[in-house]
């Protein structure tokens, strides 16, 4: 074995000194800060214990840890980790895991062998923020974690290079030269399927609309002002009062609470199991899929936010090609696994009076769409069946309780609160409520009168962003309505909410509650235009980067790579490679021979230079180390004819470079302007001849 290879291997594993250390512990708390909103707390108490335990080490209060303390240790971690989590194959235990052997590996960090393998990990653990979030802000903060692991990196190189200046710039240059790489490969590298389709976490909340509703559910929805979905048309924009995203269908009434426990479309299996997969919900029959290839549709992309549930919202009657969305036999969307983050997905929906079901619902259906508790609500029954018993169609009977509604309900964001025949209370005393409760007590008459119907729950809506034209819907557009079942017409939408407030189905939640819409907020921002208008801008930068970088999928690389190239080609893509490639070593062997010209002269220095390089070419070569003045001097006694110009171009110089004056500057490049020695030296020696 060589002797250099001697030297670089104990340089290798000598002892870190004080610097490498702090470098190493400030990377790895810029790495796991953002990872403890959804890691369990007991482990940033271990990598603060770790990280004691080591710096305890350093000053020489204790020892490494023996063989029988990392066995502790990281027995005691799989304990952790096994108690936090039920599901080992997912995102977050995952992860956890890799923060694990990151945070012990602390308590052997001893070499810069050690170092590196932590800093390494530390790129790992880095890239793992973007399976959580894939917004701006966390792309900034994985950048910026970039360049501390890269500055921890160029920190252990020794003499001096750990201080905070030298480390940060080598980081920040090293990364600039690699920008160019980056993009290229962003754009040409085959895209992988992402990280972030292994199942997360199931027990972790979920947010907006649940699987099940009862009272004052979306009146709490109302506070929110978080955007759910952003959905961009082909096409035509659907008016207002058709803009409906349906999500979920309840059918299932307990009394209080409206569910879908049983049906065995999607809801309830996925409540109970949380496995995601696709066998746990139903299809839709084959007829619900026999669309028209033309005819009336909208053509739409939805993007949409973390849920941590799998329901997808479209327009009525939806149908997707995206991988891994299913229609269900309740005319809504499911995705294969519960939706853990941006999820952008394509969707075609025909409106229903185009495609009328003519054949009726099967028994099961019927029973399903007219379940009700065995007691309860005795008023609304009632009121049911003296509308039978006055001999009512199913339209009839609707329409009596939708004129009900109009002339004795009030819509409000904050209504009172129900006790056990909810039903009752509402129709009959308070009648005063938000858009589940009028969603709720119409089903229910309409059920107690022998008409199937059901809730269905989603979002009404939506603010049309003009500049990139889309359609932003909030959590507050969250919404509840009815649908029932018409022979030859098959299931009808009805929006008892709009025979109350109108407005909320044409202008939105602010305008039919201005006086109650987002009272409970901290700070009432919504009120002022300025900061409206700026949140707005905001979200049309996030709009345009999913739109860009996040959702950049295998369609939209080879549409890129189309539009570049014409056809997309192994040549071509190597000439895509190759060209930059070597316009980048062009740009560094000239970036070389300038650097190595040596300093940039002053402008009176070059301006004089090249007065003595004409004069060199006129034969008369200034000697080295020659003054100006000696130079003008010589010219003079050689060449009589241009001593005076070298004697002005020489004073000229000297007053520019020595005297430091901007007006002698000015005259030296004036008399260099018109200063030819060559033209007028050829007269003399003509006659010289």
């Amino acid at each position: 074995m060589s002797p250099a290879f001697d030297h670089g291997h104990s340089q290798l594993n000598s002892l870190l000194p004080r610097e490498s250390l702090l470098w190493i512990f400030a990377v790895q708390l810029a790495v796991l800060l953002p990872h403890f909103s959804h890691l369990p707390l007991w482990l940033l108490g271990a990598w603060t214990a770790a990280v004691y335990w080591r710096l305890e080490v350093f000053r020489g209060r204790r020892e490494i840890p023996g063989r029988l303390v990392k066995m502790l240790a990281v027995s005691l971690a799989i304990v952790g980790l096994a108690l936090t989590y039920r599901r080992w194959f997912a995102l977050e235990p995952m992860v956890a895991l890799l923060a694990v052997s990151f945070t012990l590996k602390n308590i052997e960090l001893v070499s810069r062998r050690d170092a590196l393998l932590s800093l390494m990990l530390a790129y790992f653990l880095a890239a793992t923020l973007f399976v959580f979030e894939q917004t701006i802000p966390f792309a900034l903060y994985g950048m910026l974690c970039v360049v501390l692991i890269t500055a921890a990196l160029a920190a252990q190189q020794g003499r001096g290079s750990a201080r905070p200046g030298r480390a940060l710039g080598l980081s920040l240059k090293l990364l600039a030269q690699a920008v160019p790489v980056m993009l290229i490969l962003f754009v040409v590298m085959p895209r992988l399927g992402p990280l972030w389709a292994v199942p997360q976490n199931s027990a972790k909340a979920s947010t907006g609309i649940s699987d099940s509703m009862s009272p004052g559910d979306f009146s709490e929805l109302s506070k929110s002002d978080k955007p759910a979905l952003r959905i961009a048309f082909d096409g035509p924009l659907p008016p207002p009062e058709q803009r409906y995203w349906r999500g979920l269908v309840y059918t299932h009434f307990d009394g209080r609470r409206w569910s879908e426990p049983d049906s065995g479309q999607g809801y309830g299996s996925w409540r109970r199991g949380r496995s995601g997969r696709p066998q746990d919900y139903g299809d839709a029959p084959e007829s619900e899929h026999t669309l028209p290839a033309v005819g009336p549709r909208y053509r739409y992309q939805v993007i949409q936010e973390a849920s941590h549930t799998p329901w997808l919202f479209a327009l009525a009657r939806p149908h997707s090609e995206t991988k891994g969305v299913r229609a269900t036999a309740d005319d809504t969307l499911l995705y294969r696994l519960p939706v853990s983050t941006r999820l952008a997905y394509d969707v075609r929906s025909w409106p229903r009076e185009s495609l009328a079901r003519s054949e009726p619902l099967s028994s099961a259906e019927l029973r399903r769409h007219l379940q009700l508790p065995s007691s309860g609500n005795p008023q609304a029954r009632s009121w049911a069946r003296a509308r039978l018993d006055e001999g009512m169609s199913a339209e009839q009977i609707s329409a009596a309780l939708l004129d009900l509604y109009h002339r004795s309900f009030t819509y409000t964001l904050r209504p009172p609160p129900l006790g056990g025949d909810s039903v009752d209370e509402f129709l009959f005393a308070t009648r005063e409520g938000f858009c589940e409760h009028f969603a709720s007590s119409y089903v229910f008459t309409m059920r107690a009168a022998g008409v199937p119907a059901r809730v269905v729950a989603g979002y009404q809506g939506g603010e049309w962003v003009e500049q990139q034209e889309y359609l932003l819907v909030r959590q507050y557009d969250a919404h509840a309505w009815a649908e029932i079942w018409l022979p030859g017409r098959g299931w009808v939408r009805v929006d008892p909410t709009a025979a109350v407030a109108p407005e909320r189905i044409r202008d939105g939640l602010r305008s039919a509650a201005a006086e109650e819409f987002m009272q409970d907020a901290l700070l009432p921002l919504h009120k002022i235009a300025f900061v409206t208008r700026l949140r707005l801008q905001w979200d049309m930068v996030n709009y345009r980067w999913y739109q860009t970088v996040v959702s950049f999928d295998r369609e939209r690389q080879q549409g890129l790579l189309t539009r570049l190239l014409g056809e997309v080609s192994p040549m071509r893509l190597a000439l895509l490679l190759g060209i930059p490639v070597v316009l980048a070593l062009l740009a560094l062997l000239l970036w070389l021979h300038l650097s190595s010209r040596g300093p940039a002269l002053p402008a009176a220095s070059r301006l004089y230079l090249r007065f003595c390089q004409r004069m060199a070419r006129a034969g008369v070569a200034r000697n080295p180390g020659e003054a100006p003045g000696d130079f003008a001097r010589r010219i003079e006694r050689e060449v009589p004819r241009l001593g005076p110009m070298a004697r002005q171009i020489t004073l000229a110089y000297e007053r520019a470079a020595y005297g430091d004056s901007a007006a002698a500057e000015r005259q030296l490049r004036r008399l260099l302007r018109g200063f030819w020695p060559m033209r007028r030296a050829r007269p003399a020696v003509a006659q010289t001849v």
